[in-house]
């Protein structure tokens, strides 16, 4: 059985209050025993912290999403600085852009984006960054390295982390590994015509890792159901058919690339 790291599982979404603990389990099965868990706002750090206390092998990013920047507090970043010394945070996030819903509060998003990526480089911990733009649109990912690269210029300190859910655009890739950063693979990796595939042909197998993004995009067979962690085992056999390796070779590689990254103890 594979070792394996879901990097990304909103573990915490009403989605699961049904049978978290039967979800975790059923990962365990499927050799998924460490989950890193995003938040969205405030409230969800706390229940990400909580969950992690009674359940081992998670762990938890602290941060504000960008769609949920509206109903923050204005001293949201500023609350999260203090929580970051919590054990089980291992990552700042999930932080980012999302044009695809509204472009009216694109200047609280960068600013929301360069205040957690100060924050991360403060403390030395990875980001986790959310990119999502209208069809045909770059505008997020141009903005997204653009910030991340004039953050990295004042030296706070290192930057690091992971476009997570990456899908491109073609030219993304390279300039997410000029920044010293991570691509993350999910569902939309097994989404026929989806693409991604192509958008990540020329990262290195080491500068990716595995996530699920659930509940969200659960990968074939499972399209249009509840994603759980277990699948992310669908994702590295994915993987593995695309690179024309062995699924035991990209475990094996992704998993030591998640824990070096959010450092993550050995399972």
């Amino acid at each position: 059985m594979p070792d394996l790291v879901d990097t990304h599982v909103h573990l915490t979404a009403d989605a699961y209050d049904a049978d978290r603990d039967a979800v975790v389990q059923r990962a365990a099965q499927a050799g998924v025993t460490q989950l890193v868990v995003p938040a969205v706002d405030l409230a969800s750090i706390g229940a990400a912290l909580a969950l992690a206390d009674r359940t081992p092998g998670v762990f938890v990013m602290a941060g504000v999403h960008p769609t949920y920047l509206a109903d923050a507090p204005a001293d949201a970043v500023d609350q999260i600085g203090p929580l970051l010394q919590s054990e089980p945070i291992v990552a700042v996030g999930e932080t980012g852009l999302d044009y695809y819903w509204s472009r009216e509060h694109v200047d609280a998003q960068q600013a929301s984006l360069r205040e957690h990526a100060r924050l991360a480089a403060r403390h030395g911990l990875p980001l986790s960054l959310h990119n999502r733009d209208q069809k045909g649109s770059e505008a997020s990912s141009r903005d997204l390295v653009r910030i991340l690269t004039e953050v990295r210029d004042e030296g706070i300190g290192p930057l690091a982390g992971v476009f997570h859910c990456f899908g491109g655009p073609p030219w993304l890739a390279e300039a997410v590994l000029g920044l010293g950063f991570h691509v993350g693979l999910g569902g939309t990796l097994t989404f026929k015509n989806a693409g991604v595939a192509q958008a990540v042909a020329d990262v290195p197998l080491d500068r990716i890792v595995l996530e699920t993004d659930g509940p969200y995009l659960a990968p074939t067979p499972h399209r249009g159901q509840r994603n759980e962690p277990a699948y992310v085992a669908l994702v590295a056999r994915r993987l593995a058919e695309v690179r024309g390796l062995s699924v035991e070779e990209v475990a094996e590689t992704t998993t030591r690339t998640a824990r070096q990254l959010f450092g993550l103890p050995d399972a």
